[in-house]
């Protein structure tokens, strides 16, 4: 055998051998970074519509002694005793299905939110429950849902997509609250916490079923904040490329086959609302801004309020009121009957 040939055998098994390498790393990254528990986190399983809890030291949705103040906080003044709710399982896939709880106050006002957590959590934690409470307080209808591979909801694979699933099988529930409840789609709105937001972001492109759409923190340049959650998880921000492409090649998940940029030109003239905290660890103020800027730029009906020198969904806690004020009456001016 030529010396030349036996060189390009060996530097294309070298090839071969690194980029295997590569999409194993990128595969381990991704089941690792986006791994979900498929359960209902120990310290929620007491939390219901008619008492929730904020978690523990150490447990809290951003990292640090800033939770410490936190725990143990008082919130029975939102605790729903006195409204009828009831478990409901919402097919959205074939052998898929995603638990919620329906809730619907006396005095409704014929307006329904369908409102989703984040990742690592399920409906039973806080701060799903907590703005849960204030809609309900003000008449709205709720659909409180565990996203897949959360709660008690259907466990796929124990990861979640970045909300490209999860927006799909939101619009499934979209289509069920219109279909077997009879919602009127103009009276339709969905909130999303943190990673629900990120779902939320999407679900204009997915469905024109849900007329306003609210998020608790959110992302518009996505390889930017996936970026930073792989630095969050531990690994090097450079694999997030790798990680892309090991998703798609031995999982079939195309993480960014929906994008933010699609999700709000979708939106068109339905009403947007982003609540964020500036001092967010976890999903960093900026992007709000960003997605507010775009969404701006493109004649899209969006309001952004600002929680100052709140951490990860900590707006809640800090300005209770006022954050109680801005998403009920966002929605009470978005939807219809």
């Amino acid at each position: 055998m030529r010396a030349s040939k036996w060189i390009s055998i060996t530097a294309g098994s070298l090839v071969v051998l690194v980029v295997g390498g590569a999409l194993a790393l990128g595969d381990y990254v991704y089941t690792s970074a986006t791994a979900v528990s498929c359960s209902i986190n120990e310290d929620d399983l007491a939390n219901s519509p008619e008492q929730f809890y904020t978690p523990g030291v150490g447990e809290g949705p951003f990292p640090g002694s800033g939770w410490d103040k936190w725990v143990d906080y008082d919130l029975s003044e939102w605790f729903l005793t006195d409204v009828p709710y009831e478990a409901v399982m919402i097919p959205v896939a074939k052998d898929i299905n995603l638990s919620a709880w329906w809730i619907t106050p006396n005095d409704s006002n014929g307006k329904t939110v369908i409102v989703t957590h984040g990742i690592g959590t399920s409906r039973r934690d806080f701060n799903a429950l907590l703005p849960t409470s204030m809609l309900v307080k003000s008449g709205f209808n709720v659909l409180l849902v565990d996203s897949r591979d959360a709660g008690e909801s259907t466990c796929t694979d124990g990861r979640h997509s970045a909300g490209q699933e999860e927006s799909t099988d939101f619009a499934e529930v979209a289509n069920w609250l219109v279909t077997t409840q009879s919602i009127n789609p103009a009276s339709l709105g969905m909130f999303g916490v943190s990673g629900g937001a990120v779902a939320t972001s999407l679900l204009p492109a997915k469905t024109d079923q849900v007329s306003a759409f609210a998020m608790e923190g959110t992302i518009f340049d996505f390889n930017a904040a996936a970026t930073q959650e792989v630095e969050y998880q531990g690994f090097p921000g450079f694999l997030w490329q790798i990680v892309l492409v090991a998703a798609q090649v031995f999982h079939g998940v195309n993480l960014t086959e929906t994008s933010v940029m699609q999700g709000i030109d979708a939106a068109g003239t339905r009403p947007m609302l982003v609540l964020h905290g500036d001092s967010d660890q976890r999903l960093v103020y900026s992007s709000s801004v960003e997605f507010y800027n775009y969404a701006k730029s493109v004649g899209a009906d969006i309001t952004l309020e600002t929680f100052e020198g709140a951490d990860h969904t900590e707006g809640m806690l800090t300005e209770t009121d006022r954050y109680a004020s801005a998403l009920t009456n966002f929605f009470d001016k978005a939807l219809t009957n």
